[in-house]
Formats: structure tokens, C-alpha cells, sequence
């Protein structure tokens, strides 16, 4: 399973001390290889044209990529063919949102279907996306126990991490307790699937959020 961090401390960390690992670039992906900016596509409507077009800018240094929010790419005011080397991924919201990864799909693109890890902004069930979602699956937004273990055991083919997973605030501004922990975790979720399950051990020692 690959997996992205998003912009923010924890992507900062890993970058400082991890990067001369040989699974950087590969099985994890940090800030800006994984490119997530929520703030930014909030902003507006009309905020993901910015949000692509700063995409454009830094193209080569982005391998995965969440696609803006209900935008059909038949409807953008950008041109995407400048993202072709981008994996993207779509958050599906309600199973409609399907037809953008299709759309995608149909244009060229490497794409995963999102499944949004917040009950809020879905209107379907996890069994019901598995049922759906006919190709590459991503975890957006893994910060417990419970969604790690959930991402393990549908083969989640990617999941995005945050700092929440890794213990309590103190915990994570401790630099060695922190290191110990990721290369753990990291070491753990590169195994085969086969072997994925020993990944509940990871918490054992974490401390991580379980809900």
C-alpha cells in the first residue's frame, strides 16, 4: 500500500530525518510527491482552478495528486494535459462522483477512486464503495486505528496519513519516539499484503488514535 502525507509537520519531519530511505519517492509519499491542499480548494467555487494551475507549476515533483472536489474534467477551465505524469485521485462524495474517475479514465489519466474516511461527506457505505468502485482504491484521510485496519483489510491500494495516527501531541515532538515510530509503521505497511496484519502491532507501542 502506498502512502501519502499531506502538507504539515509531519511531512516536514519525514523529509529531515527519513529521506535517505529507500522507500521515500516509492511506498511513502511527502508533501508536494503527495499533493493534498484542502484549504486551498475550500476557498471557492472556483478555487480549483488555482489549485490546478499551481499543480501545472509543479508537475514534476508531484507523483499522486487528489483531484478537486464534484469538477468534471469536461468542465474545468484548465487545460489538463500538462498532468498526464500526475496520478490523481477523486474523492467520491456520493456514488455519482464515479463518472469523474470514468471521465478521467477516459482522457488518459492514472486515477484512484477516494473514499472519503468522514461519514460527513459521503452518502454511502464502505461495503457499498467496495461494491462500486471498480479499480485502484484510496483511504483519504487516515488518522485512526480503525481506519488504518479498515484501509489493511479491503486492500486499500493507497491511504493518506495524518500527524493523529502517531499519538498524542507530546508524543510526536518527541524527535526519537517519533522517528521509532514511523520507520515502524513504514516498515510494517511495506510488507506484503500478507503480512500486512502484523500493522496492529504498530499500535501497541504508538499510542495512536483508535476512534
Amino acid at each position: 500500500m502506498i502512502v501519502g502525507i499531506g502538507r504539515g509537520p509531519l511531512s516536514y519531519f519525514v523529509w529531515k530525518y527519513l529521506r535517505d530511505f529507500d522507500f521515500i519517492g516509492n511506498t511513502v509519499l511527502p508533501y508536494p510527491l503527495f499533493y493534498d491542499a484542502k484549504r486551498e480548494l475550500l476557498a471557492s467555487k472556483s478555487a480549483y482552478v488555482n489549485y490546478l494551475r499551481k499543480l501545472q507549476l509543479r508537475r514534476k515533483e508531484v507523483k499522486i495528486a487528489v483531484y478537486p472536489d464534484y469538477v468534471s474534467p469536461h468542465k474545468v477551465n484548465v487545460s489538463l494535459s500538462l498532468l498526464k505524469s500526475i496520478e490523481f485521485i477523486v474523492p467520491i462524495h456520493s456514488l455519482e462522483d464515479i463518472a469523474i474517475v470514468e471521465e478521467l479514465k477516459n482522457l488518459g489519466f492514472s486515477v484512484y477512486y477516494g473514499f472519503a474516511s468522514d461519514p460527513r461527506y459521503r452518502s454511502y457505505t464502505l461495503s457499498e464503495f467496495m461494491r462500486a468502485a471498480k479499480g485502484r482504491k484510496w483511504y483519504l484521510g487516515v488518522s485512526t486505528k480503525r481506519e488504518l485496519q479498515e484501509a489493511l483489510k479491503y486492500e486499500f491500494d493507497g491511504a493518506d496519513v495524518t500527524a493523529y495516527l502517531f499519538g498524542k501531541n507530546k508524543d510526536r515532538k518527541n524527535v526519537l519516539k517519533m522517528y521509532r515510530m514511523l520507520t515502524e509503521f513504514i516498515k510494517q505497511i511495506s510488507k506484503s499484503r500478507a503480512k500486512q496484519t502484523s500493522i496492529y502491532d504498530f499500535f501497541a507501542f504508538t499510542g495512536g488514535k483508535h476512534d
